[in-house]
């Protein structure tokens, strides 16, 4: 036990709460708390929230620590972060100790700032530069399929750490957006309470109006803008149930594989199709393996940015993702053998075997207005002629 102690004390909270972070990332059954370290960022948070002018219980855990943050500066980067955890322990590996950040600009507060305002104006311009996103991104390499596009799309906590061999505390002093915000939180308490405000020379104060106006106004821009260049094409993929909009959700998506490592039929998967640049790396669904269960919201529940807005499982009859089509000429019953296989699957009664019009042929025949494309008929076909077409694409 005494021995137990000494290395927690060696490791310090930042070291423990890393572990933790770690644990929770790594694909384990744990449910509902996979990944729950991005919930923590008030980044993530605020550009989930601005972007879709609504909020979950779940931001409120963000919220706690940007409060704490408010009056503990840094208190999340100093106590919890594992990222910056990473990269003190890589930074004191390095031959570069005379290194000096102090004449990098504030890069993080600027991208703190125009993400937010992009974000209220149409696109969270950063928001997969928030050091959680960043984290829970890499260990979702483990989540699916070990692809060579999936390898090199979630290299970002490996660059970093190694960026820090040459550049010793790059990221959280000068780079880190989330750190950028705590930065700005402090800020904001200073003008609230006058009496603590450091007095400094009116130069220095109009260099910091126009640095917040160039930020403020270059999110605005590229709010308004982005999103028209950044149009999504006629979706011909299937995304999980309670996905917002492609036009927004490839924007929203942390490419962070909670959901990926959560869905217990493993259905989910990266999108790699390398001509569809805007939704490199979302979700797709994919009937290989199994069919999206009709009493599983975990994807919804592990989601922190809001690209899957958080549904019961009751809900799931109003959230279509998909309609099954039924490729008639391969069905077992125009060969004449007996199946209702995709009847029995169908849980929502979207599937009947019915006569076909003036003859005595029986075909299934799918309800469009039952049909939630869960891919439990498409899954139990012997003959494989049943698919599901996304809804973006019906």
């Amino acid at each position: 036990m005494a021995r137990l102690k000494k290395i927690a004390q060696r490791i310090g909270l930042r070291g423990l709460s890393t572990i933790v972070a770690t644990l929770l990332a790594i694909p384990f059954a744990w449910g509902g708390l996979i990944g729950f370290y991005a919930w923590l960022s008030p980044f993530i948070m605020l550009n989930s929230v601005f972007l879709l002018k609504s909020v979950v219980w779940m931001n409120g855990v963000a919220f706690f620590v940007l409060i704490i943050t408010f009056f503990r500066k840094r208190w999340f980067c100093r106590y919890l972060c594992p990222v910056g955890w990473s990269c003190d322990l890589v930074s004191s590996c390095s031959h570069r100790k005379n290194f000096s950040v102090q004449k990098i600009p504030p890069l993080g507060k600027w991208m703190a700032l125009s993400s937010l305002v992009a974000a209220f104006a149409g696109i969270p311009l950063f928001i997969l530069l928030d050091p959680m996103s960043v984290f829970n991104g890499f260990f979702a390499v483990f989540s699916g399929e070990m692809t060579i596009a999936a390898i090199i799309s979630l290299l970002g906590l490996p660059i970093l750490l190694a960026a820090h061999l040459f550049f010793p505390g790059i990221w959280c002093a000068k780079l880190c957006p989330l750190g950028g915000l705590q930065d700005e939180v402090v800020q904001l308490k200073k003008l609230i309470n006058r009496n603590r405000i450091i007095e400094s020379e009116p130069r220095q104060k109009a260099d910091s109006g126009r640095r917040l106006f160039f930020a403020s106004g270059l999110g605005l821009v590229a709010g308004l803008l982005l999103p028209r260049f950044l149009q999504s094409e006629k979706r011909n993929y299937i995304c999980p149930p309670g996905s917002v909009p492609a036009s927004i959700f490839d924007k929203l998506c942390l490419r962070c594989g909670n959901c990926i490592k959560a869905c217990p039929t493993g259905i989910l998967k990266h999108h790699t199709d390398s001509e569809d640049i805007t939704a490199w790396m979302i979700p797709e669904i994919c009937f290989d393996e199994g069919y999206c269960l009709e009493n599983c919201n975990l994807c919804s529940r592990v989601c922190p940015s809001g690209a899957i807005t958080l549904f019961s499982p009751d809900a799931k009859r109003q959230l279509p993702i998909g309609l099954a089509e039924v490729e008639i000429r391969d069905c077992l019953l125009i060969q004449q053998t007996e199946c209702d296989r995709c009847k029995t699957a169908c849980s929502y009664e979207a599937i009947t075997i019915e006569a076909e019009g003036g003859t005595f042929q029986m075909i299934p025949i799918v309800d469009p207005e039952k049909c939630v494309g869960c891919g439990a008929c498409a899954v139990i076909c012997p003959p494989e002629t049943i698919s599901i077409i996304p809804s973006g694409a019906i």
